[in-house]
């Protein structure tokens, strides 16, 4: 019933804007994971994105896709200055968020995203707004390899064995941009991190940015790291309270730093 739903809400957004090419694809995806033979350029609540052939980029477009991580942002909009996206694919999130006029900063590793990034920045005009890195987050600053999907561009994840068919790509640490991205300890931080399965290392290599501002809040996708591993790494950083964002999804917000006599357990 819930897949009914989700759906039913991609539907409605398709209708509402005339995108019907967009129906024929969704429904092809779903029989046999192909797409739309050509580029195109297709409109949706959130703004104008550029929409590579044979993938469902189309779908990150949807104003509904992920419903439940774009409500709790919505929903606490007004709370943030900052946003921070850690896996931005086509940057659906930093054009959806920018428009509230909240300052974003992207990041995305792997080449051909990132070029489908800019399009669709200057698409809605937000060049100015996003300020964007080809790289992916990590524990440690390293080249890497990565498997990518060419129809699902947002499923791909880190190559571990290195093959020769993957794709390289840049990760560094949070930690290791701090001084150049001059984040104020003031602004108040939405961290949205979507990684596929590297969340933890992200977490990691982010531990004096968790430790020197007092106000952030992560919208993580826990489905293949686990919220067990993310609550470790983030209980022995500072006090955090957390809670369930959706199926695949928790948040987790910072309440303060440990005492200084006071070890993380």
């Amino acid at each position: 019933m819930k897949k009914v739903i989700t759906y039913m809400q991609y539907l409605t957004e398709y209708l509402r804007h005339g995108d019907f090419i967009s129906i024929i694809s969704s429904v092809k995806y779903l029989t046999n994971k192909t797409s739309h033979k050509t580029n195109r350029i297709v409109r949706s609540s959130i703004g104008t994105f550029f929409c590579r052939r044979n993938t469902n980029d189309f779908q990150f477009a949807n104003y509904y896709y992920e419903w439940g991580v774009k409500k709790f942002i919505l929903n606490h909009i007004k709370e943030y200055t900052l946003f921070i996206d850690g896996g931005a694919c086509i940057g659906d999130y930093s054009i959806l968020v920018s428009k509230f006029n909240i300052k974003c900063i992207a990041f995305e590793p792997l080449a051909d995203n990132y070029t489908v990034i800019q399009k669709n920045l200057r698409l809605n005009n937000l060049v100015n707004n996003v300020t964007t890195f080809k790289f992916g987050l990590g524990k440690e600053n390293k080249l890497a390899r990565f498997k990518f999907n060419p129809v699902n561009t947002g499923a791909s994840f880190i190559d571990r064995e290195n093959n020769s068919d993957s794709l390289p790509a840049e990760i560094r640490t949070f930690d290791s941009m701090l001084a150049d991205l001059k984040i104020d300890t003031n602004e108040k931080i939405l961290f949205k991190l979507d990684v596929e399965g590297m969340e933890s290392e992200a977490l990691q290599g982010s531990v004096e940015f968790i430790r020197n501002y007092p106000n952030i809040t992560f919208v993580m996708e826990d489905k293949h790291t686990g919220q067990d591993s993310i609550k470790s790494i983030l209980n022995k950083t500072a006090v955090f309270e957390f809670g369930i964002v959706d199926e695949f999804n928790i948040f987790a917000r910072k309440i303060s730093n440990f005492k200084k006599n006071e070890l993380a357990c």
